[in-house]
């Protein structure tokens, strides 16, 4: 096999020159404290290599093939693991056709629908997309399966124990049969965009769960620097032979002034009691999932100096079901681009919680060089 790769990396490089390949890695490494209540701080490391190439078959470059391979070391709970993944592996397209500009790809690379809500992880697939000024479709077929479980978050809510394939460095994810199509309308009206998505996921094997998503996103300015984004989403849940619809929805007004970069958001998000999604997404300070819950947020975010960014944002969130106030959170971010491959950052969360069992804290320090 090495051979084989070895003699397809050097027929590549002859047939289109080797300036014409592309390749870099990243090593970025993270450092957390996190501490429950009154118990001590808690520390974890997190170190990630990876390496990508893309190498064209054309001389100009509109179809490539692209990989990265990755390594995580983790350190945690006075326990060492080391995890091997492979994110990347696709054949592509990409060039204009007619008035528009076409993606094709097949393999294995990164899906969400329009809200990045419902999906956006790594998955196994085929992809396809048409682009102009003011329209944008695209469809996915995938599969989940394959993909590193250690390297996915994935909702596990309502779903018995499954056991793929299970190595200490590789174990598979939820095997999921993915249908997804996305729609765009740029400048519909007034400045305003319209986005559509619809997204099916069937369980396979052992797994009996089953989700159909349709989603609306609707942005775009209102007056001056002041700025809308709005999004619905609506699921149907099938498993263990009951149905249940539930949904989410969320708005959020942002005001962008001429000075500093400073940008100020206000929102709210609401999601049932039932709700879920599939990838495990989250805008609250211990990563709980988008279920039973009112989110109020407020977030003010700046760049003092043009490689500085600040952040600190606030949330209040309340159970969905009977409005019960549940703590506030506090997020505050610091990242600094020291060198243009060079990035250093900073991030305090806390969680003053109803009950003070349950306050939480977390600290980490992240730095990150390209190469």
């Amino acid at each position: 096999m090495k051979r084989i790769i070895t003699a397809f990396l050097f027929v590549a490089m002859v047939a289109t020159g080797v300036s014409a390949i592309e390749y870099g890695a990243l090593l970025d490494s993270n450092s957390s404290f996190e501490k429950v209540a009154e118990n001590d701080f808690a520390f974890s490391q997190k170190l990630d290599a990876s390496a990508y190439v893309r190498v064209p078959f054309t001389k100009d470059g509109r179809v490539a093939l692209s990989t990265e391979f990755a390594y995580r070391f983790q350190y945690a709970d006075e326990d060492m693991s080391h995890f091997l993944n492979l994110p990347l592996l696709k054949v592509g397209y990409s060039g204009g056709v007619g008035s528009g500009y076409m993606d094709i790809a097949a393999g294995r690379f990164t899906m969400s629908d329009n809200t990045r809500k419902i999906f956006n992880q790594t998955s196994d697939g085929l992809f396809g997309s048409f682009a102009t000024d003011v329209f944008v479709a695209s469809m996915y077929f995938g599969y989940t399966g394959l993909v590193n479980r250690y390297f996915v978050s994935m909702v596990e809510t309502g779903i018995d124990a499954y056991t793929g394939f299970e190595s200490d460095f590789y174990t598979s994810s939820l095997p999921y049969m993915v249908v997804g199509a996305n729609v765009g309308l740029n400048n519909l009206f007034l400045n305003q965009n319209v986005g559509l998505s619809s997204w099916g996921f069937v369980g396979i094997q052992e797994l009996d769960s089953n989700k159909v998503y349709g989603a609306i996103t609707f942005n775009g300015a209102i007056v001056g620097n002041l700025f809308h984004s709005t999004e619905g989403i609506v699921v149907g849940l099938i498993r263990n032979d009951t149905a249940e619809v539930a949904g989410l929805c969320s708005t959020t007004l942002s005001y962008y002034f001429d000075w500093l970069g400073l940008a100020v958001n206000a929102g709210a998000t609401y999601a049932s009691e039932k709700f879920e999604t599939v990838t495990a997404t989250s805008g609250m300070v211990r990563s709980e999932p988008w279920t039973n819950v009112f989110l109020p947020s407020l977030s003010v975010s700046m760049l003092p100096v043009s490689n500085l960014y600040v952040a600190v944002e606030t949330n209040f969130p309340l159970a969905a079901k009977d409005m019960e106030y549940q703590g506030a959170g506090l997020v505050g971010s610091v990242q600094y681009q020291l060198f243009n491959d060079v990035a250093l950052g900073v991030n305090v969360s806390q969680f003053f919680a109803k009950m003070e069992e349950n306050n939480y804290t977390k600290i980490s320090l992240r730095a990150a060089i390209s190469f």
